[in-house]
């Protein structure tokens, strides 16, 4: 009987000792786990700063970009070289951006392969405005003007705003995974952190019920305090206190202290809801979180809190109930932690986003006024090169009728008076003679001046004849072999597209007898369905069409510039198939449906260009 006396001390001492023990571990764990969660939230911090840096460098990246457009542009319009400041400052600026993002993307290879596709389309960007530079100091505005009118910047531009944007977007997916995988470690943190609190809190309640046994139960229940004491003294991160049934403070922790400002003498036996704010009290959520937490087991929530001296802070709650052995509700343990750098860091990362996006809009914006403004010109221009092409083709016209009406009459009237002169005595007939040979090669001359500046065949017989004619002409003085086939057409075309067609047709058969050295030229006008189509093909020397399409061919050889204009004024097209040795070939096609008149030509040289 003493024996087993004895040893019941013994077994009662080998329990506490286990407990304490237990205590300890449970401690270390605390501490471990703080220590891992600091860890993984300066990771996650890291991740929202390093993110917040590349869509900072992203919105640049685009600006610059935008800055290099905007001073090409204002380069061309003014042909001012103060203009190219902006232009020159963006492009060195953006070669510092895309240098960010490569070292910000080195752990990304999806990244990686983004930007060196936008340093590719950056490049071409980049030759395409050097082009356009350098076109508008050597060939003024209307070299400028037809590199830009190709649209190749402008499809450059849109590939390089749509790659940013896929970098920003997969920069926002990569974020949100992170930020959601860090968010459900927290839940798993503190849910393990409950199930610490609650292991301790069971541990000193077998502590508590073994030193119950003994006649010193109040020492011991203080001394089981005192070892929770022990443990959240060491811990400065999170606000670690011990609630009573009613929700007053019974234990205060420094990172209490750290966090909301309160020494131990001021706030124990105060009521917890002080921590929170006036619209929370009045709306009874400290008093929902203890019932929660009493029913539930469990009870956290985010959101805003108080300090001592006022101030808010961003707080991340959990309240586990703690309960003696029979069950019966003994107070609760809460657990609190400062997020307000994380929730600061999401504000601003909402901010940014928010900015970035008004950016984006206004830049659109401009985009879109600019584009206006291009399309304003580019139709007021077309209009002009109509008007003067019309106003030409109206004086050739008015000057073919006064040579043939006025000017042919007087020189036949002279004629028919010289003629009376040399039949009226032989004194001066060879005087008379000479008279009548110049006025004949006079009328003669006149004659074929009128009908090149406007043959009355195209007004009074049509284009089939017109053709037929200028070819026959053209054949018979440069001696070629002409092949014709020229379908004769039902009813007249339009004015518009009888004046071009012709007009093409006159200057592919000069430019092949001045130049070409053809011994053989082919002319074809047909009209299949709404469509007409003339060509005009020689065996000459050919030329290098990309030579003549240059501004310094262009200026001096505008009968090319000529054709392509006519055709796409008249809503057709213009096609040239030529090489040194091998010929040149004209093709020419117009749309003769009713829509044709409501659909808007080409601008006018862009075919050609």
């Amino acid at each position: 009987m003493d024996g087993k006396q004895d040893l019941a001390p013994d077994r009662q001492d080998d329990l506490t000792l286990s407990g304490f023990v237990a205590s300890a571990v449970v401690a270390l764990v605390l501490v471990g786990g703080t220590y891992w969660m600091s860890l993984k939230e300066t990771q996650a911090q890291h991740w929202i700063s390093h993110s917040r840096e590349l869509l900072a460098t992203l919105a640049a990246t685009r600006a610059d970009v935008v800055d290099i457009q905007n001073g090409q542009r204002g380069f061309v319009v003014t042909g001012n070289d103060s203009e190219l400041q902006l232009y020159d400052t963006a492009r060195k600026e953006v070669e510092d951006d895309l240098q960010r993002l490569r070292d910000l993307t080195l752990d990304n290879p999806a990244q990686q392969a983004l930007l060196r596709e936008l340093e590719g389309h950056l490049a071409t960007r980049l030759a395409i405005a050097a082009t356009t530079i350098e076109a508008r100091r050597a060939g003024g505005f209307g070299a400028a003007k037809a590199i830009m009118d190709r649209g190749t910047g402008q499809q450059e531009m849109a590939s390089l705003r749509e790659l940013l944007q896929r970098m920003e977007n997969a920069e926002g997916r990569l974020l949100a995974q992170r930020l959601a995988s860090h968010e459900r470690f927290l839940n798993a943190f503190w849910s393990g952190m409950a199930a610490l609190l609650l292991a301790l809190l069971a541990a000193l309640a077998v502590l508590y019920q073994l030193f119950r046994r003994k006649r010193q139960a109040e020492r011991r229940l203080f001394e089981g305090e005192q070892q929770f004491h022990l443990m959240t003294d060491s811990i400065t991160e999170y606000a670690i206190l011990r609630l009573d049934a009613e929700g007053c403070v019974r234990t205060w922790n420094p990172g209490s202290r750290r966090i909301k400002g309160y020494e131990e003498a001021e706030i124990v036996g105060q009521h917890f809801s002080r921590f929170y704010t006036p619209e929370d009290r009045a709306a009874g959520l400290p008093q929902r979180a203890l019932e929660t937490a009493q029913k539930e087991g469990r009870f956290s929530d985010e959101g805003w809190r108080l300090r001592k001296d006022g101030s808010r802070f961003w707080a991340a709650v959990a309240i586990a109930p703690l309960r003696d052995a029979q069950g019966r509700l003994r107070g609760f343990a809460k657990v609190t932690r400062d997020l307000s750098e994380r929730k600061a860091a999401e504000e601003e990362l909402q901010r940014l986003n928010s900015h970035l996006e008004s950016l984006v809009q206004e830049r659109t914006s401009e985009l879109q006024e600019s584009n206006q403004a291009l399309r304003a010109a580019r139709d007021r221009l077309q209009a002009l090169s109509s008007r003067l092409i019309t106003a030409q083709e109206e004086e050739r016209r008015h000057v073919a009728r006064e040579l043939h009406d006025e000017t042919g009459q007087a020189l036949t009237l002279i004629r028919m008076q010289l003629s009376e002169l040399a039949s009226a005595g032989p004194a001066d007939a060879p005087r008379v003679g000479e008279c009548l040979q110049s006025v004949d090669r006079a009328i003669s001359h006149i004659r074929g001046l009128s009908l090149r500046l406007r043959p009355p065949m195209l007004d009074d017989l049509g284009l089939s004849d017109a053709v037929e004619w200028v070819a026959g002409q053209q054949a018979r003085a440069a001696g070629w072999a002409l092949r014709l086939d020229v379908q004769e057409l039902d009813e007249r075309l339009p004015g518009d597209v009888e004046t071009a067609c012709f007009r093409i047709c006159q200057e592919a058969l000069t430019n092949a007898a001045r130049y070409a050295r053809a011994t053989e030229v082919a002319v074809s006008l047909r009209r299949a369905g709404d469509e007409l189509e003339l060509v005009v093909a020689d065996n000459g020397g050919g030329f290098d069409l990309a030579r003549y399409r240059t501004p310094e061919e262009r200026r001096k050889h505008f009968g090319l510039v000529s054709m392509s204009e006519r055709a796409a004024l008249a809503g057709g097209r213009l096609e040239i198939d030529t090489a040194p040795g091998r010929g040149t070939r004209v093709h020419a096609v117009f749309d003769l449906s009713p829509r044709h008149g409501d659909q808007p030509a080409s601008a006018p040289g862009e075919l050609f260009a």
